[in-house]
């Protein structure tokens, strides 16, 4: 099962495991963040996740409802990954991962086909500073795909009144609320995190977006990730264990 650079990392809430590998890009906690954010509704009927990575987000949701859930992931390697943790889960009538390119789905998958779309985007430009383009900064920066391009492709994929989830660096929220905008998203919730409680400055932001709507955006208190004393806060607690605390 275990290729080489690789482990098993549990995912103590929701009872899994998954895959990861030192040799490409581990999840980190906006993943867990972003996952958390999602509200899902008996009425949606499918769910998509893009920049899959290794699936992180398609099994964490899948543990909340028995929805049909794709995912989107341009690296083979984590790609690969992701559909052998699905496999390790007993997932794999529920989630499908496809390696493929963003930018190439509007010729392969039907459009409005989705009620509900995460995304944890590469986070930085492609002008930003790089080591090299391997798979972990394929992963962080543009380098395939920008902003723009992949709120274009949820507009494509989602139904009418759908909902589009997004974890994003905090410095770059007022583009990510402009590029919604501009693609006919209307922002309806969004909270700021921040790494501790004595954190000026906040790390990233979550949001809901509702597409071809007239919501009005809630900004929600901060998350705070540590306590003052850098223990965890309740609230990522809750996020990590739920009521599997040990």
């Amino acid at each position: 099962m275990l290729k080489p650079y690789e482990r098993i990392d549990e995912l103590f809430r929701e009872n899994m495991r998954i895959i990861q590998s030192s040799e490409t890009f581990s999840f980190s906690v906006d993943a867990l963040l972003l996952a958390n954010f999602v509200k899902i509704n008996k009425r949606d009927n499918r769910i998509m996740d893009l920049c899959s990575g290794n699936g992180i987000i398609p099994l964490l949701l899948s543990s909340r409802a028995a929805k049909p859930i794709d995912a989107v992931e341009i690296q083979s390697l984590l790609a690969d990954m992701a559909e052998r943790s699905i496999e390790m889960n007993g997932k794999s009538d529920q989630i499908t991962i496809y390696n493929a390119d963003i930018k190439s789905l509007k010729t392969s998958m039907k459009h409005s086909s989705y009620d509900v779309i995460t995304v944890n985007p590469p986070y930085f430009t492609s002008n930003q500073p790089l080591k090299d383009k391997g798979p972990q900064s394929i992963a962080r920066h543009e380098l395939h795909i920008d902003l723009k391009g992949i709120v274009e492709a949820c507009r494509y994929l989602i139904t009418n009144k759908g909902r589009l989830y997004m974890v994003h660096r905090a410095e770059r929220s007022a583009e990510v609320f402009t590029e919604l905008h501009n693609q006919g998203f209307r922002v309806r919730r969004a909270q700021y995190v921040y790494n501790d409680t004595n954190s000026r400055t906040a790390m990233f932001i979550v949001v809901e977006a509702i597409f071809n709507s007239n919501a009005y955006a809630d900004i929600l208190p901060p998350f705070y990730i540590y306590k003052a004393d850098q223990v965890y806060s309740d609230e990522m607690l809750e996020v990590y264990y739920g009521d599997n605390r040990g």
